[in-house]
């Protein structure tokens, strides 16, 4: 279920419309994320009902990271190159999503704070954008 929650952020992520105007961040998420990012420079923070995203760079790396409204780390996402997949999802991919017609939009590596990874590929087809999720096993599933 968590990760399920997970992937609807992600989805939320690509399309800026599915955020709400900012307004402040609580105390408990600007504590959490000073002890989770301690030296993050150039810091936006997007507000949302249900979660908050801050956009950072941090250790030379563009990252995001997502809290709960409680201020628990959701876990960070940051853009990665296709061909860092795990050589069966790619062989996947690019059997199962050529191009054209699909053309490959954003990768996103998403760490959960047990540390376990899962992969997020958006691709345009026909102007409507098709997300799928890609497991470090190499699993791939249609979100």
């Amino acid at each position: 279920m968590k990760k399920l929650f997970i992937a609807v952020l992600f989805v939320a992520a690509i399309g800026t419309s599915a955020f709400a105007n900012p307004t402040t961040v609580n105390y408990k998420i600007l504590n959490s994320f000073g002890t989770d990012f301690k030296g993050a420079e150039n810091v936006s923070w997007k507000v949302t009902s249900e979660f908050v995203k801050a956009s950072f760079v941090y250790e030379n790396t563009k990252l995001n990271a997502f809290y709960n409204l409680d201020g628990e780390l959701i876990g960070t996402s940051k853009t990665f190159e296709l061909n860092k997949l795990p050589k069966k999802a790619l062989e996947t991919i690019t059997k199962k999503y050529p191009y054209p017609p699909y053309k490959l939009g954003e990768c996103i590596e998403m760490t959960y704070p047990d540390g376990e990874k899962n992969y997020f590929l958006s691709f345009e087809i026909n102007n409507e954008t098709l997300v799928i999720q890609v497991s470090r096993a190499g699993e791939i599933s249609v979100f």
